[in-house]
This record gives C-alpha cells, structure tokens and sequence, in this order.
C-alpha cells in the first residue's frame, strides 16, 4: 500500500455516512490525519469510540451554515497544523418534478451541496494553497446530465462542477 497519505491532513465533509465514512475509514488505515463533520453528533461520537487511537478530529456542523463550516476548517488547522486535503463530499438529494418541487428544497440542496462546497474551500483555501494540497468535490452523472426528478440535485452538482473547474484553472502554476 502507498505512503502517499501518510501524516496528510484530509477534512472530509460529511464524514458520517456513505461515499465520506468509506473515505475516512480507508484514509485513517492508510495513516493520513483525518477531519470530518456532520450534522449528526451521535454518528460522529460512534467514529471517535471506533477510531480512539488514530488522529481523528470530528466536528458538529452543517455545511450549510458558513460559521459552521469556519469553525469546522479552524479547529482542523488548529488541531493537525494545516490541510493538505479538502474533500467536499456533503451533499443532499431530493426526487421531485418540478411542478411538484417546493423553492425551499431546492434552496436546502443548493445551499448544502453547492454552497457547503464554496464555504468549506473558500474556509480551507490558504492552507490548502501554503501546503500545495488538493480540492476535491464529490460529484454524480447529474452534474454532466440533467435528470429528470432532480432538477434541484442536478442544479447544486453542475453549480459544484463549474465552480471547481473555475478554481483548477485560477490555481493552475
């Protein structure tokens, strides 16, 4: 197994569940640092008991919510130095036409996924540009391809997508 993220500190969001336990269950083995939130205090406390001897910082927070996402992006540096690694894997979905859609869904998952992803990198940005470390967004086909039903999910992903590609090309030396 590579060394690769050996002493790397990662903060995944939404670290609890799904596609971000997998990746902080693999990175925390593999010996990288690892931060994660998640709206869920009871999910983060069982990964604290689980990994009690390995570098794991968690934090309440709903990406949602900027003076989360602050004090999600400051209490990492302050505990592990610095982020090499920034994983914006937080995100909500909804299944509705349109027509049957409410505005506030649509604003919950936009506000989540996309903007959950502008406030943790905007958050994390020096550090992650001091240490030439790496932003990653978790996507899905319905940022490439609209999906029927998922107009607002597919909205928050093609938001990620194009704001992340503006980003690569505005850090590229």
């Amino acid at each position: 197994m590579t060394d690769f993220f050996k002493d790397k500190v990662i903060a995944i969001t939404g670290g609890s569940d799904g596609i971000g336990k997998a990746l902080l269950d693999i990175l925390l083995l593999m010996g990288a640092k690892v931060a994660t939130c998640s709206r869920n205090q009871d999910k983060l406390y069982r990964l604290q008991i689980q990994y009690s001897t390995l570098p794991l910082h968690t934090v309440v927070a709903d990406v949602s919510n900027y003076e989360d996402c602050r004090n999600f992006i400051e209490s990492t540096i302050k505990a592990f130095g610095g982020i090499d690694i920034l994983i914006n894997n937080a995100g909500i979905s909804m299944r509705s036409l349109l027509k049957d859609a409410e505005i506030d869904v649509i604003k919950k998952v936009m506000d989540t996924n996309f903007y959950g992803t502008v406030n943790c990198t905007k958050l994390a940005l020096n550090s992650i540009i001091e240490r030439k470390g790496t932003i990653v967004g978790i996507s899905s086909i319905a940022g490439y391809r609209g999906l029927p039903g998922r107009s607002g999910y597919s909205a928050s992903k093609f938001a990620v997508n194009g704001w992340l590609e503006s980003i690569r090309t505005e850090l590229m030396d």
